[in-house]
């Protein structure tokens, strides 16, 4: 009788046990379901990109196609997936396996289309004079444009796609992280280091980037002098003037940034024969910076970027 007993306790045991282990389960279905159901509920959900544009997203997109290397880089650090690209965005570990939509000044429309997303997502400051053939191309697709026309926009459209994808949250982490660093390194130093940042084109010419380029906000943001600033743009590429050679001694510059182009001669060494007596010259002060960082497709490596200005615009 007494074995009965403790037969029928144990067997009383065990069903509070498996009782208990199904009510957990069912606990962590229902919290997977709640995650799931948050992240449908806030759609449809209504953005304004950098373009001021409003875009309705009407569900969590799952096929997006990114249409520069900026838009791809900004999307992966939200923590989202693209399933294309544009050609030469090929900084995300993977990209090279996701479909190629052409470059980015010329993007494939029809490749676009045959892909059938439900969200594009294109460049503010290199792809803004095609915003109308996207949108006469693409139809009902929702596109949005971000991007960089300065460092602030990289905080902007990080949360723009964080929004846009239901994951608020992580837009906001990523961009807390470029203003965090543009809060430890920006505002008033005491001084002004009188800088002058220069372009080499592949075609022999030489372009000065004002206040209204990526990397002159940069400067700005920094609290150095561009000293090409009041110079008028020129040439065809908005926020640059084009600079003769003989003219750079004019500005007097305490540091010389350049950006070349893959497989162009190097600045650095030409401005040191040709310039020998340039203040710049003689400091050692004469730089070159990273065109993809700094002009081809600023994004979220801009954070280190702008550490990497700080420490050749103030040395000590």
């Amino acid at each position: 009788m007494r074995l009965g007993k403790q037969f029928l306790g144990l067997l009383g045991a065990l069903a509070l046990l498996v009782g208990g282990l199904a009510t957990a389960c069912n606990d962590g279905d229902t919290d997977n379901d709640k995650n799931a159901n948050f992240s449908s509920s806030i759609f449809p959900v209504t953005v304004t990109d950098l373009l001021d544009r409003a875009v309705t997203i009407t569900a969590e997109p799952k096929r997006i196609v990114t249409t520069s290397p900026s838009a791809l880089e900004l999307l992966a650090d939200v923590g989202g997936s693209a399933i294309a690209r544009s050609s030469t965005a090929t900084a995300i570990p993977g990209s090279n396996e996701l479909t190629d939509i052409g470059p980015s000044y010329a993007p494939s429309f029809e490749q676009i289309i045959a892909l059938e997303p439900d969200l594009v997502i294109a460049d503010a400051s290199a792809q803004a004079h095609l915003a109308e053939a996207f949108v006469g191309m693409l139809g009902e697709t929702p596109i949005l444009f971000v991007g960089a026309r300065g460092y602030a926009d990289l905080a902007a459209s990080a949360r723009l796609l964080g929004t846009a994808l239901g994951t608020p949250e992580a837009g906001d982490t990523s961009a807390e992280t470029f203003e965090a660093v543009a809060n430890e390194l920006g505002g008033d130093h005491g001084d002004a280091p009188r800088v002058l940042l220069l372009v080499a084109g592949r075609d022999g010419t030489l372009s000065a980037a004002l206040r209204d380029s990526f990397v002159g906000d940069l400067v700005a943001l920094l609290g150095a002098e561009n000293v090409a600033s009041s110079i008028q743009q020129s040439g065809p590429v908005p926020g640059y003037a084009l600079l003769s050679p003989e003219s750079i001694a004019s500005f007097e510059p305490e540091v010389v940034l350049v950006i070349t182009p893959g497989g162009g001669p190097s600045m650095v060494e030409l401005l040191g024969r040709q310039l020998p007596e340039l203040g710049a010259v003689r400091a050692g002060r004469v730089h070159e910076i990273d065109l993809e960082v700094f002009l081809q497709a600023p994004g979220p490596r801009a954070r280190a970027g702008l550490r990497e200005l700080d420490a050749l615009v103030r040395p000590d």
